[in-house]
């Protein structure tokens, strides 16, 4: 695997599935924390809204972090940031990148109380965590680096996560403890999702995933975060005192607008540069 470093020559396609998962990543980041910061209207004590508070700060941080890469790759990030501003309830995909999941639309359908916040970073976040800790060992050192520093921060929204569980029972009893379990099947489905279409054939396999683990720019297959993903939460679950859920299946739909053809993304980087 080749290593690439700010400034270098890279060639032509790995720059280009780069700046698209760089892109991905970073406009993703920003969209999340605005739905993230959405949430707070759902907090029900101080604490719960300052740790929320925090998280969001730090998911704007990752997106700026990030969108320094972008940039030092050609591309305006200015454009992408205002896109994201001024049109929060449905961003041009032609201007800016994000998981379906992070478009209002789709968010409000899954956040209705704090029990679903809470499942949220409980349930689906390992898997992100476990997904995103990949790029501190790919072949762009910058993205590497920065990851590093995403990857202890998005730990510290896991453990968000299970304290706000905890919480939600410890205050509330059975009857919420009850209403967590209930959400325990969607944010499986979302935490599956996250992990990746499969990279083996079939009707959801990813249509890029050889290409980006030939570049070094995914390091671990789907199929292997999904194995770590499902034992991670697991536990996490027991520890909260909730039931895992079999049979679910993965919410690809939320990860929309990942796949990409190589001309769009030619034509992205033309018209952005």
């Amino acid at each position: 695997m080749k290593f690439y470093d700010k400034g270098d020559t890279m060639p032509p396609d790995y720059k280009r599935a780069l700046v698209h998962l760089l892109t991905f990543q970073a406009d993703s980041e920003y969209a999340g924390a605005q739905r993230v910061g959405e949430n707070m209207q759902f907090a029900p004590r101080p604490e719960e809204a300052y740790r929320l508070a925090k998280k969001t700060m730090e998911e704007y941080g990752h997106a700026f972090y990030l969108w320094t890469l972008v940039e030092d790759l050609g591309i305006d990030v200015k454009a992408r940031l205002a896109e994201l501003r001024d049109n929060p309830e449905d961003p041009d995909p032609k201007k800016v990148n994000i998981i379906n999941g992070f478009r209002r639309s789709y968010w409000r359908d899954q956040y209705q109380c704090w029990e679903d916040v809470a499942m949220m970073s409980c349930v689906a976040t390992p898997a992100a965590v476990i997904f995103l800790s990949q790029y501190e060992k790919c072949s762009y050192l910058p993205w590497a680096r920065i990851s590093e520093r995403i990857s202890r921060e998005e730990v510290g929204h896991m453990g968000f996560g299970l304290w706000a569980t905890k919480r939600c029972i410890q205050f509330g009893g059975e009857k919420a403890r009850e209403r967590l379990q209930a959400r325990v099947p969607k944010f499986i489905a979302t935490g599956l999702g996250h992990c990746g279409r499969p990279s083996l054939s079939g009707e959801n396999a990813s249509k890029n995933f050889d290409r980006y683990y030939e570049m070094g720019l995914k390091i671990q297959r789907p199929e292997e975060t999904q194995e770590r993903y499902l034992e991670l939460t697991r536990k996490r679950l027991k520890e909260a005192g909730l039931e895992w859920v079999d049979g679910v299946e993965a919410d690809y739909d939320m990860r929309a607008g990942y796949a990409m053809e190589d001309a769009e993304l030619d034509a992205r980087m033309t018209s952005q540069a």
